[in-house]
């Protein structure tokens, strides 16, 4: 009896708890634009008709943003809904209050392996007055990299390219380091904060090689020549208002360039980007703490 019972509770468990994972790469156009494409990544999550994930606008570029996405999703009829809420970050000079949002709905079956995502959406501001339309088209992230592998294999095979070349240009590596968020010279990255302290994680996720940094905040020296290593350095942070935090490279260790991780954890939230900088080179994380 013991043993039906269990088989039963998971069996129900499976149906009423399962949660699928979903990955999208494309890019959205705007209305009355130019035919410039802006990469867009989306990655979520659906259990019993609910959608939570983020969306990456412009993936490694210099106006690089990640919004919180909610929607819904109906199995029966295919409806398939999802809206930006909030921005996470963004390397944009721009306030959330006049960040334009995707809103979109359409018919879309969810079979991550060879599923497509496209129609019109509706851009709206935080507040619900219209900005700008377009149009956004998405593929499923396992057709994508079924055809990156087959790009890649015939580069590898080529007795045309180099071995260095054939590694630079791999475009497996290339789409799985736009996945990072990374900060180079003179970039600044905006977080929005929702909690009066954070925590600051900074680690070497490579191979140790004697990479030291300094930090700032607010133009005050907050780590003095910090050797990055492979166990994390963990800081709570008490927030003001605005808070700029400065990384310099003091020097570029065994392996070039200069690299380290850093979280930044706001209560449930969390941050993850690496700075990628030469000697004496500086970026900046900007965190500014919501009103809400």
């Amino acid at each position: 009896m013991k043993i039906i019972f269990f088989l039963t509770f998971f069996m129900i468990s499976s149906t009423f708890f399962s949660q699928e994972s979903y990955e999208y790469y494309g890019g959205v156009k705007l209305n009355g634009k130019d035919e410039t494409i802006i990469s867009y990544r989306l990655v979520f999550t659906e259990q019993d008709g609910n959608i939570v994930g983020y969306s990456v606008t412009d993936l490694g570029g210099a106006h690089e943003t990640k919004n919180a996405v909610k929607g819904t999703y109906d199995s029966k009829s295919k409806v398939f809904t999802f809206k930006e809420e909030d921005i996470l970050y963004t390397k944009s000079p721009i306030s959330d209050d006049m960040f334009c949002f995707i809103n979109f709905t359409g018919k879309v079956k969810l079979v991550n392996s060879n599923s497509a995502l496209q129609g019109d959406f509706k851009g709206l501001f935080k507040n619900n007055d219209k900005c700008i339309d377009g149009t956004i088209t998405l593929i499923g992230a396992k057709k994508v990299y079924k055809a990156l592998n087959k790009i890649n294999r015939k580069i590898q095979r080529s007795r045309k390219v180099d071995e260095k070349t054939k590694e630079e240009v791999n475009p497996i590596a290339i789409l799985d380091s736009l996945k990072v968020n990374t900060l180079i010279k003179d970039q600044n990255l905006n977080v929005f904060a929702k909690s009066d302290k954070v925590l600051l994680e900074i680690w070497d996720a490579g191979k140790e090689d004697g990479d030291e940094i300094m930090l700032y905040l607010n133009n005050k020296p907050f780590l003095k020549n910090y050797k990055v290593t492979n166990k994390k350095k963990v800081i709570t942070v008490d927030l003001s208002r605005e808070n700029v935090f400065k990384i310099v490279a003091v020097n570029e260790g065994e392996i070039r360039p200069n690299t380290a991780m850093i979280q930044l954890i706001d209560g449930n939230r969390t941050f993850e980007l690496m700075s990628n900088l030469k000697e004496g080179e500086s970026a900046s994380i900007t965190i500014l703490k919501s009103d809400l």
